[in-house]
């Protein structure tokens, strides 16, 4: 009888250790280190910069510099000093929890705006997808229309956007000269009215998802998007 009590002891210590260990790990996805990247980098190193704690590119990639700002913060603010983003330094730099964080940043949400920034990220993400076909109403990489596109490249970069190009246009700001990253609409393509909507590349070029090419570079200068050019603009 003892003998099976202990083996039971046993086997329920040793799930709950199991499931202990399962819960760290999943906690610990959310972090960030050196060799992290992306949007989530991007945003702790702007929100250090903007208390005076990061003095470098704030280029979303993880490596010494910020390592090194993130210690001499959780240093300041009397935090365990790990340079690792993690839930105590969320809490103390954003004011949420660190799933709260990832979230989200998953979701499109920017805590700290650095838009030219933001723009280099959407013209190097939307060239990641070129080639993907065309689906009229697709928004995932198994086909996309054009504001299905443009809204998917965007949220990569942490923007979140309305669905069609109409009322993107809606949201457009003026900018004195076009950079890599800004939208570029068109009119009367298939409907009369602003109808298409691509990324502007830099070069006169832009990508977009068309019904006959798919997701493809194009020349400002091609004869038909040049006949139905609607303006370069900025939607951050």
């Amino acid at each position: 009888m003892k003998r099976q009590l202990l083996i039971g002891l046993t086997l329920i210590f040793g799930f709950m250790f199991l499931f202990g260990q399962q819960s760290g790990a999943g906690a610990a996805t959310n972090e960030l280190s050196k060799g992290s990247s992306g949007v989530a980098v991007m945003q702790l190193q702007l929100k250090l910069k903007e208390q005076g704690f990061f003095n470098a590119e704030t280029d979303g990639l993880f490596g010494k510099d910020t390592e090194k700002y993130l210690k001499n913060y959780q240093a300041q603010k009397k935090l365990h000093v790990t340079g690792i983003f993690n839930d105590e330094t969320s809490r103390k730099l954003f004011n949420v929890s660190l799933t709260e964080f990832s979230t989200a940043i998953k979701n499109g949400k920017l805590f700290v705006k650095d838009d030219e920034f933001v723009k280099r990220q959407i013209s190097t993400i939307a060239t990641k997808y070129e080639g993907v076909p065309y689906q009229f109403g697709g928004t995932t990489t198994r086909g996309f229309d054009c504001s299905g596109y443009v809204n998917y490249v965007y949220k990569q970069a942490g923007v979140k956007l309305p669905r069609t190009a109409e009322s993107m246009y809606q949201m457009r700001s003026v900018v004195k000269k076009p950079v890599a990253g800004d939208l570029v609409f068109f009119k009367n393509t298939y409907k009369v009215g602003i109808s298409h909507v691509g990324i502007f590349l830099g070069d006169n070029k832009f990508i977009s998802a068309t019904s006959s090419k798919g997701v493809a570079v194009v020349s400002l200068e091609n004869t038909y998007w040049n006949s139905k050019y609607a303006g370069t603009f900025s939607v951050l």
